[in-house]
């Protein structure tokens, strides 16, 4: 009972409301049956699709993708060298400040 009072304690102590235990950065992860989620990490790519290559990835502890959407862009513009961009995404970057974001970052580049 004291281990379990310890780990409360620390769990209270938490900003995210959350500990894991074998792997202390690991984070619940959405999945896609309701009131479940798995226990890890969020990979983020994007791929280069004429030549079917990763472009660029990034490994996050958020278990959604709503505020990648511009980081992956601005990753990928800058690993390809181009000024101009086509993005794709599914459903779960819905975000419209990270769409705006997104068509700023491809209309305007930075000089």
């Amino acid at each position: 009972m004291d281990r379990l009072n310890s780990i409360e304690a620390e769990l209270k102590d938490t900003p995210d409301k959350q500990i894991s235990l074998t792997d202390p950065d690991a984070r619940s992860m959405a999945t896609s049956v309701r009131g479940s989620g798995m226990v890890g990490y969020n990979v983020q790519t994007t791929i280069d699709t004429k030549h079917h290559l990763i472009v660029a990835h990034e490994v996050t502890n958020v278990g959604h993708d709503r505020y990648q959407l511009a980081n992956m862009a601005e990753q990928a513009k800058s690993a390809i060298s181009t000024t101009e961009l086509n993005v794709v995404a599914d459903r779960g970057y819905f975000s419209s400040q990270e769409i705006l974001k997104s068509v700023s970052l491809l209309l305007y580049p930075s000089q």
